[in-house]
């Protein structure tokens, strides 16, 4: 895609609105896709507790102010953002949400062998994980099952289930989702 963008003069823009921050298990998704070059411009926001973006110097605004929103340019936002990447770095969260994405993927693509009803398309890096439903019905009830017993969990679209939790989740709490899947697997 980036290649395809260059050779049609068109930017390579990655949203990390959602992706970004870590819970791929990079602290930007898009560092997990081998690119030859970075994207043209990064967006972010939310995980960050401050949104803007990154851009090649080709992309620069010729004038001041032209891009602007709500948490750019704030100097206490810029010192909330240190504090968060300290702590990122210092606890090792990214370590955490890898270790963590493995037990919760490899959990969830074996019950996908024997409840492939609920549980097929297995998908994902780090946390930032969903999975599909044979159904839009089956997925509604199996997310309500699993939101009675506790778990956070979204619908996404007509068939998926998407997980996306804090970085601070690690391998203890997805053996504990995995257990309240299985008791929301046997419920259904």
């Amino acid at each position: 895609l980036q290649a395809l963008c260059a050779a049609n003069e068109v930017a390579f823009i990655v949203d990390e609105v959602q992706t970004g921050v870590g819970a791929s298990g990079h602290f930007w998704a898009h560092e997990a896709w081998d690119l030859p070059s970075p994207p043209d411009l990064v967006t972010f926001a939310k995980k960050m507790q401050a949104s803007g973006f990154y851009l090649r110097p080709e992309f620069m605004p010729a004038h001041p102010y032209r891009v602007f929103n709500t948490w750019m340019g704030d100097p206490l936002r810029v010192l909330q953002l240190g504090a968060i990447l300290d702590i990122i770095s210092g606890e090792g969260l990214l370590e955490r949400v890898r270790a963590a994405g493995a037990v919760l993927k490899s959990g969830l693509e074996e019950r996908s062998k024997t409840h492939a009803r609920y549980i097929t398309n297995v998908r994902g890096f780090g946390t930032f994980l969903a999975f599909d439903s044979t159904t839009a019905a089956d997925r509604d009830a199996f997310v309500r099952t699993l939101r009675q017993r506790g778990a956070v969990v979204g619908g996404c679209g007509e068939l998926a289930v998407r997980l996306r939790p804090a970085l601070v989740f690690g391998p203890e709490h997805a053996a504990q989702f995995l257990e309240i899947l299985d008791e929301a697997l046997s419920d259904l």
